[in-house]
């Protein structure tokens, strides 16, 4: 499969961007219940209130006793031990028989130990104790609460080890007393060496009584004069909730939900079997957009028959000469060879190369990828547009269902490829000349008793005659996902160019597309895509007529503003501007026979006169059918 440019190896911004827009609902509907949720959080949620009250911890002077010099800050207290102490169990107590004692209801100790946080500050030895209840007033009570109470655990732990230590050092103090009154006892009597040595015992025991008083003095002192710390900041009352917070909760909600929107796109998009976007479709195709109709948008829009006065009808032609060059002939050796604007041009034929033969035409293929009216859009356009450059151009029916077709172009059911295929009948007799498009041709599908046997070998030789009949020859495929149209005639195309109709084309159905091409060796140079177009055939667009103005009836028209405008005999080149004034010509004089006859008519005598007129008349219209359609040669080779 020839294509112009490699798909993208990953996903890219644009790409991010474009999921955006295609799952915008989505993302925003996300965001917005995330808001929803929060605003009823808020109003639901009973408001909290919390107080801070600041400690500061003080070394007790017992460090040996107690291990505080063991603390994470350079100092005598160990300040994660005593936040461990401030949320125990004893404090916890210590706070519910204080506020009972106040007058109010002892609350539950784990109750109490969940609503108290205790923080830190770096490089202090202060501790913060934030408490949260369901009023101010309570708030600040809490908080003032654990503060006293843990100074008054601290400091009766810190007695405790005073006085403990204090009877210890007594009690020893006391017994040595005790040794020295017995050892003075014994050496009352005693003599020489047994005096000296009841002495010598008598002054160790005096040396240690004196260090054990040593020891004694300062336990005392410490003990009237114990500070285990104080309260620095005292617990104020609260002026607002610190829960919820509004001005948080509602941000957060929002970002939250929009978060779960994005993901959701994502998810929601990675999981949709439908192309949306024409930033989607070179990337799963791996080929580019050749001609964009969509004009952002996904919702249904229907396109008709664009004209040189509308933008998108600017862009078909401009598609119209890119497939001009990728298909154009190669230039004539001879300079002086028949050209296609030679005067021995035919009228009807495709344009001549260098040895005087004419070239054989160029067959596009536009295969749908859903059913209904996209294929027909871009068929019908794509085959205008080429005409509008002066190019012999056939359009070719070969979606039974014609309905579009012909209320695009307004035209009526007729013969068509049905009856060329089936019956054998001349494909060069059985075009028209659409009044909204006076310089294409159709073949339309044929009559609805008869189904065109496309898959058989007789279709691939009437492209072959076909090639001789037009320069460009644009065959409408029907749905790929409704006949296997494509799949047989692949290899019969020049260009294969496939229809993505936005929010309707399945992606294995663009990729299988692509897949059979490939196989066949078709070249697609790129994709058509259209927006999402109505259902029913009563919402299609009516074409304009050569004067500007919308078609009178058909079931397949609408009142849309996408027409052609005027076509001006003065735009066809070549073959086109012969056989219209090769048919004008037959027309005056098949006028002037009119009035002959007419006038013989009113002469009984000249009988001769009117059978002359009759028989030239019927001359002039054989003469202008073979203008208009000239059979082609079908022994011209396929190419």
């Amino acid at each position: 499969m020839d294509t112009e440019t490699p798909g993208s190896s990953g996903p890219e911004l644009r790409e991010y961007t474009a999921l955006l827009r295609r799952r915008l609902r989505l993302v925003v509907a996300g965001a917005l219940g995330g808001l929803v949720l929060a605003t009823a959080a808020v109003l639901m949620v009973p408001p909290s209130y919390t107080s801070t009250a600041a400690v500061q911890v003080r070394p007790t002077g017992v460090a040996e006793l107690t291990g505080e010099r063991s603390g994470r800050v350079a100092g005598d207290v160990n300040l994660d031990t005593e936040a461990q102490v401030l949320v125990s169990d004893q404090v916890a107590d210590r706070v519910a028989d204080t506020i009972a004692e106040s007058g109010g209801t002892a609350p539950d100790t784990g109750d109490l130990r969940e609503r108290v946080e205790v923080t830190v500050p770096p490089n202090s030895n202060v501790l913060e104790i934030h408490y949260t209840a369901g009023s101010a007033e309570d708030a600040r009570t809490g908080a003032d609460a654990f503060a006293a109470a843990y100074l008054e655990l601290r400091e009766a732990q810190v007695r405790e080890l005073v006085d403990s230590q204090l009877e210890a050092l007594r009690a020893e103090q006391e017994s040595r007393y005790e040794s020295l009154s017995d050892l003075a006892s014994e050496s009352a009597g005693a003599t020489g060496a047994a005096a000296a040595g009841a002495d010598a015992r008598a002054e160790a025991l005096r040396a240690e009584i004196a260090e054990l008083g040593n020891g004694i003095s300062p336990l005392g002192a410490l003990q009237e004069t114990i500070v285990p710390g104080q309260v620095i900041t005292p617990a104020s009352t609260p002026e607002g909730p610190t829960s919820p917070v509004p001005a948080l909760w509602l941000p957060a909600g929002a970002a939250l939900g929009l978060l779960v929107g994005l993901l959701a796109a994502v998810a929601r998009d990675r999981l949709d079997p439908r192309l949306r976007d024409t930033e989607e479709t070179p990337r799963i195709s791996g080929v580019p957009v050749l001609l964009d109709l969509s004009g952002g948008r996904r919702s249904a829009h229907a396109v008709g028959l664009l004209g040189d006065d509308d933008g998108d009808g600017q862009r078909v032609n401009q598609t119209a000469h890119l497939v001009r060059t990728r298909l154009a002939p190669a230039l004539p050796a001879d300079p002086g060879a028949v050209g296609p604007d030679s005067e021995d041009a035919e009228a009807d034929g495709p344009a001549s190369h260098g040895s005087g033969e004419p070239a054989p035409g160029r067959i596009v293929f536009t295969a749908a990828t859903t059913p209904g009216r996209a294929g027909a859009v871009a068929a019908v356009n794509l085959a205008a547009a080429l005409a509008r450059t002066g190019a012999q151009t056939l359009l070719v029916c070969a979606d039974p269902r014609t309905a579009p077709v012909n209320g695009l172009l307004d035209l009526t059911d007729g013969p068509g490829l049905a009856e060329a295929l089936v019956e054998g009948e001349d494909p060069a007799e059985l075009t028209v000349r659409p009044d909204a498009a006076p310089l294409l041709r159709v073949l339309r599908h044929g009559s609805a008793d008869l189904d065109a046997p496309v898959l058989g070998t007789a279709m691939e030789d009437l492209l072959t005659l076909l090639r001789s009949a037009a320069e460009y020859v644009v065959v409408a495929l029907p749905s790929t996902g409704d006949r296997a149209d494509a799949h047989a005639l692949a290899g019969s195309a020049d260009l294969l160019l496939p229809v993505v109709e936005l929010g309707r084309t399945p992606r294995a159905a663009l990729t299988g597309l692509l897949g059979t091409a490939d196989q066949f060796g078709a070249t697609v140079p790129g994709t058509i895509v259209l927006p999402r177009q109505p259902q029913t055939a009563d919402s299609a667009p009516a074409p304009r007529s050569s004067d500007g103005t919308t078609a009178a009836s058909g079931t397949d028209r609408s009142t849309d503003g996408d027409g052609t405008p005027a076509a001006e005999a003065d735009t066809s080149a070549g073959k086109d501007r012969e056989a219209g004034e090769a048919e004008k010509a037959a027309e005056a004089d098949r006028d002037q026979q009119e009035t002959a006859t007419a006038d013989t008519q009113a002469e009984p005598a000249d009988t001769g006169a009117a059978e002359a007129a009759e028989a030239d008349r019927d001359q002039q219209e054989t003469a202008t059918a073979d203008t208009q359609a000239e059979p082609a040669d079908t022994g011209a080779g396929r190419r």
